[in-house]
């Protein structure tokens, strides 16, 4: 016997999400169109968890919440396709850091460029003032 689905309801838990969903969306078209494909496979996901001088891949982990193995899978993934590269932890000898490569760095260059054009352009489907109530309401929210 078939049990009847719960509905589902429309909430704000959705609302952020799918919002979220529709950003990264088309982030990662332009970031593909900028000659960045990576961007759009799982292993880019550790990109925003890589400081600019470099992160334990320790603290990615933690950061994730992945296993040591997930994120060692993805980090060798991305140090294959060169936007990567593990270097020795100048604080600890047997600690290494996961660095950006050159080409990383200029995917780095180009993310930036990126984000505001897909701002811009939710900018202009909510309006100048929308938008910037929008921002100021999402940082109350999450307060970085």
């Amino acid at each position: 016997m078939n049990e009847p689905k719960t509905p589902l309801i429309d909430h704000i838990g959705w609302r952020l999400w799918h919002a979220a969903m529709v950003w990264k969306a088309r982030y990662t078209e332009e970031m593909v169109k900028a000659g960045h494909g990576w961007y759009a496979e799982a292993r880019s996901n550790i990109i925003p968890h890589i400081a600019a001088d470099g992160t334990k891949q320790s603290e990615i982990v933690r950061e994730m919440g992945l296993t040591k193995q997930a994120v060692q899978q993805l980090v060798d993934d991305l140090e294959l396709e060169g936007v990567v590269t593990r270097v020795p932890d100048p604080n600890d000898r047997r600690g290494k850091l996961v660095m950006f490569t050159e080409k990383g760095r200029r995917a780095q260059r180009d993310a930036v460029l990126v984000k505001r054009k897909v701002e811009s352009e939710f900018r202009k489907k909510l309006g100048h003032e929308d938008f910037g109530r929008l921002f100021r309401l999402l940082h109350d929210l999450a307060p970085d």
